[in-house]
């Protein structure tokens, strides 16, 4: 009997473990109580229904009062979240969407990054990308002798509340000196995919390549990871493909 029980547990566990990983919710294991989530909670005050995708089917009723954990936006007009168990898609009309928080000043030490990457992280290339959405800031940590070091520390400017930069495990995609989207009026050099439409890149520009919004440190993005234009290069020329990445 002891052993059937003890079986199950481990089989809870590993479902659990499995539902995680496929949520893309984080990667790491016992996160330290230094380490803030920077997960978006929205309220629903009237109640909404939740789609499986864009103008789709309805699979869920969210109930008035509720709240729902916002996994990604499409142009503000729908946003992909977490409903309990489910996810799915809700019109963004439906959601009071909190301010942004204030960027958390508090920096973590070399020693404390590098003593949590080495118990927590693992990368197909030497490089392995840590992305701090509390204190915006961009850990770049390089494989010295099997161990994880701290190679720079980068300064960003991640997504606002109403636009979030997505959060989980991913690796380093594609990548292209120069974009511009008509849809959202700016672009930027160095760009470096993370997943999607979701990028490591410079501050923003116009179509003439002129910065006109420099600011870093706080949410300020449509999603995507910003950074300096000389940080953004260095990213660009020394990330190499297939490196792994953490969004917290």
């Amino acid at each position: 009997m002891k052993k059937f029980f003890l079986t199950g547990i481990s089989f809870i566990i590993l479902a659990l473990i499995v539902f995680l990983y496929k949520e893309n919710i984080v990667g790491a294991k016992n996160i330290p109580e230094e380490i803030k989530s920077s997960a978006v909670y929205a309220y629903v005050p009237k109640g909404a229904v939740l789609y499986d995708r864009i103008d789709g089917k309805s699979i869920d009723l969210i109930l008035s009062e509720s709240k729902v954990e916002i996994l990604q936006d499409k142009s503000e007009k729908w946003y992909f979240v977490r409903y309990k168990n489910k996810t799915g898609w809700v019109k963004g009309v439906t959601l009071l969407i909190p301010k942004d928080r204030s960027t958390n000043t508090a920096k973590l030490s070399d020693e404390f990054i590098e003593d949590y990457a080495n118990r927590s992280f693992k990368s197909e290339t030497r490089h392995f990308i840590w992305v701090d959405i509390d204190r915006q800031y961009i850990y770049v940590l390089n494989k010295d002798e099997n161990k994880w070091a701290i190679e720079k520390r980068i300064i960003c400017a991640t997504g606002k509340n109403v636009t979030p930069t997505i959060r989980g495990d991913f690796k380093i995609g594609d990548k292209g000196e120069w974009f511009y989207s008509e849809r959202l009026g700016s672009g930027a050099k160095y760009w470096v995919r993370i997943s999607g439409s979701y990028l490591f890149h410079s501050v923003a520009m116009d179509k003439e390549k002129k910065i006109i919004d420099g600011i870093v440190g706080q949410r300020r993005s449509s999603g995507c990871v910003r950074m300096k234009v000389e940080d953004a290069k260095w990213f660009y020329e020394n990330i190499e493909k297939g490196s792994n990445v953490w969004i917290y």
